[in-house]
């Protein structure tokens, strides 16, 4: 029974490994963790939703002083704020819709897979400032 037990804490510990190798270095929002689609959707939630009071420039400052930290942290503050009559309002789709459209206004490029808080891989990409 114990030599089963291993066996298995074995493979376990194989498999972690073997998928942080296959990961690399942690994804950054300049990777391309969006897609345009996404964005596109995201574009006319977020003039509804958002312009009013944040335009890109607002978005600028605020990737800028989250350096390294996990989009993530700033998706769930977006979700749990926003919008300020009634934060949480939104479908978590429409939130990660809009996210994508704020990486695209500041000038983050896009990719072949959508933001998807659920998954968890919103933890394993970091924010970077945007280039000037």
């Amino acid at each position: 029974m114990n030599m089963m037990r291993s066996a298995m804490i074995s493979a376990a510990v194989s498999f972690v490994v073997a998928c942080s190798t296959a990961a690399g270095q942690p994804q950054t929002i300049e990777d391309g963790v969006y897609t345009v689609e996404q964005a596109e959707t995201g574009k006319p939630l977020f003039e509804q939703r958002c312009s009013a009071c944040h335009n890109a420039d607002f978005y600028h400052g605020t990737l800028s002083n989250r350096n390294n930290q996990p989009l993530a942290y700033l998706f769930e503050e977006i979700l749990v704020t926003m919008p300020a009559d009634m934060p949480g309002s939104l479908m978590d789709a429409e939130y990660e819709a809009i996210l994508a459209h704020i990486l695209q206004l500041t000038g983050f490029p896009a990719g072949d897979t959508p933001l998807d808080y659920a998954s968890g891989s919103m933890h394993t990409v970091n924010i970077v400032p945007p280039k000037d």
